[in-house]
């Protein structure tokens, strides 16, 4: 719940008006993404899966996706949390999650 939210445009947007070069924004939008994904790692790592909870998606698994792109777009190495790759990797293999990738949506840039 910390991650999200300041990943938003809104959020980043606030953080050039109050004169933050851009590479400090992104700088700052990656730190915040690895804490939250750490945390997440070890939340679920004992967890078999694949998903993050078990053998179906849950709430978890719907947020974690988009979050890992996040992560991607600026510049996250997500390949030091492989438990949430799995997790990820089962979700986007569900017809509903490659359904709702932001690059199949009719207005995707």
């Amino acid at each position: 719940c910390d991650t999200h939210p300041i990943q938003n445009l809104k959020i980043l947007a606030r953080l050039r008006e109050l004169g933050l070069p851009e590479e400090k924004v992104t700088e700052w939008a990656a730190w915040a993404n690895r804490e939250g994904l750490a945390a997440c790692e070890k939340l679920i790592a004992a967890e078999a899966g694949p998903f993050c909870f078990g053998d179906a998606p849950t709430i978890a698994d719907l947020c974690l996706v988009p979050q890992l792109g996040n992560a991607r777009r600026f510049g996250v190495d997500v390949a030091v949390f492989p438990r949430l790759l799995k997790a990820e990797a089962a979700a986007k293999a569900l017809k509903a999650f490659a359904d709702a990738a932001p690059e199949r949506q009719p207005d995707a840039e």
